[in-house]
């Protein structure tokens, strides 16, 4: 008994003891600090890991954008060589105009008396006359799409957008049925011009590379892809469609 007794520390001992464990043991203060620096340390860690993903996400996606231009191109080479020469050797030194900035003239002949109220001015009397055009049955192919694309010409430089892009749609619809390369790139030229009034630009460079064989549109399409392509860079991918929308193809 008298051993046990002995081996318990008296009570100035056990004091000391308990300072002693108290001073080599930090302050919860100094817990809390700690913990509130190893937070912020993973916060700023966490922004950055977010901003390293967003980046090879682009990159990715800018090298399959690279990709499907080159693929598209090529093949949009070898289907134009022969088609768009033979398309267009009835137009053969014809003299041509620009209306409204969008719309090269002549086009069809039946499109011809529209042409001219737009080009004096009058853009509602022109989209008048094309609209009585769609109720007649004898129209060709090439006049179907041309009056989608006068349609939507006129809408465009009035404002009237979501009219405009449908009327290019249904115009690139009717010249892919068709199998007309020629008809076909003019409808992705002004689908073009319509996603860059709506500051869609990567969608907007997109049809405009599928135009880029269009004889006689070449200056138009090469300064709006290059517009288009500037925005694009500047706005970054969150505003010009990182989602790339391939309807476009």
């Amino acid at each position: 008994m008298s051993q046990v007794l002995q081996s318990i520390p008296s009570g100035h001992e056990q004091v000391s003891c308990v300072s002693a464990v108290t001073d080599q043991n930090p302050s919860y203060d100094d817990l809390l600090g700690a913990v509130e620096y190893l937070l912020d340390e993973r916060k700023h860690l966490m922004q950055r890991l977010t901003f390293a993903e967003r980046t090879a996400q682009e990159f990715c996606e800018q090298a399959r954008y690279a990709n499907s231009l080159a693929r598209t191109a090529q093949t949009s080479i070898i289907l134009a060589k022969d088609q768009t020469k033979s398309e267009s050797k009835s137009k053969a030194g014809v003299p041509t105009t620009w209306i409204g900035g969008s719309w090269l003239a002549p086009s069809e002949s039946v499109l011809a008396p529209a042409e001219t109220a737009w080009q004096d001015g009058n853009a509602q009397k022109a989209l008048t006359m094309v609209t009585l055009l769609f109720q007649r049955h004898d129209i060709t192919v090439s006049e179907d799409v041309h009056m989608n694309l006068f349609t939507s010409a006129i809408l465009r430089a009035s404002g009237d957008l979501a009219q405009a892009g449908k009327y290019a749609e249904d115009a690139l619809v009717i010249a892919r049925e068709a199998d007309s390369y020629m008809l076909a790139s003019k409808a992705e030229f002004h689908r073009g011009l319509c996603f860059l009034k709506q500051n869609r630009f990567a969608q907007a460079q997109w049809c405009l590379v599928l135009a880029s064989h269009l004889e006689g549109h070449q200056d138009q399409i090469e300064a709006n892809r290059v517009f288009a392509d500037e925005r694009r860079r500047n706005l970054g991918p969150s505003d010009s469609g990182r989602k790339f929308d391939l309807a476009c193809i």
